[in-house]
Formats: structure tokens, sequence, C-alpha cells
């Protein structure tokens, strides 16, 4: 036998225990929203914490690098100080070397002058061996 369902105009009044139950469902399909939304803001959480992840694991390299660099800097930074100090050293040597210099060719010129001169005044003339006259020829 087939049911018949009659809708008409009159409003039939709901018991409480009507309205319970369809707040419960109500209730129920909220519940299933949300429980569909957490797990789908879960999942998007794991995929950000694989991405935070990868980025940290990057900054580690990175930061390896940098760690790297600063040695290699700080070992050129001490070899250009040693050089430094080679060149300083290097100027200080040769600076004494032309004061020395310098010292020496100032006492041999006072020497030179207080050496009185000991070249002949007058270069006597020419003579033929054997002495006597000279012989010209006309």
């Amino acid at each position: 036998m087939a049911d018949t369902v009659i809708v008409g105009d009159e409003q039939e009044a709901t018991s409480p225990a009507e309205e319970s139950a369809h707040a419960a469902a109500v209730a129920e399909g909220a519940t299933a929203v949300q429980a569909a939304s957490a797990a789908e803001s879960a999942e998007e959480a794991k995929a950000a914490a694989e991405v935070a992840l990868q980025a940290a694991e990057a900054n580690m390299a990175t930061a390896e690098g940098v760690i790297a660099a600063t040695q290699t800097a700080e070992g050129s930074a001490q070899a250009a100080q040693v050089s430094a100090e080679m060149v300083m050293e290097a100027l200080t040597a040769q600076t004494a070397a032309i004061a020395a210099l310098t010292e020496e060719l100032a006492a041999s010129r006072k020497a030179a002058a207080k050496v009185p001169d000991q070249s002949p005044k007058s270069t006597p003339a020419d003579r033929q061996p054997g002495g006597g006259a000279r012989l010209v020829r006309r």
C-alpha cells in the first residue's frame, strides 16, 4: 500500500523532541563541515611545515657557506697583515740604507775637500830623450 502525504495549509506543531532532533542534525552537519575544514587546514599546515623545513635547511647550508667564506676572509686578512708588515720592514731597511749612503757620500765629499790638490801646477815641457838641444824642422 502506498503512503500518502497530504500537504495542507495547516501548520502542525512540532514537538520538543522533533526540534531537538532537528538541532542535533544541524549540529552534526556543521560538525562534519568543520571536520572537513579542519582536515584541509591540517594538510595545509603540514605543507607549510615542509616548506619551512626546506627553508631552514637552505638557511643552514647558506650559513655554512658564510662561515667558510668568513674563515677564508680572516685567513686572507692575516696574510695581508703579514705582507703589510713585511713591506714596512723593507721600507724601513731601505730608508736606513739610503741614510747610510747619504752620510757616506757627505763624508767622502768632506774628505775630498780637505785633501790638497796634488797635481803639478805646471807640466814640464816635452824634451827629447838624451837631453840637450831641441831640434826643430823647418
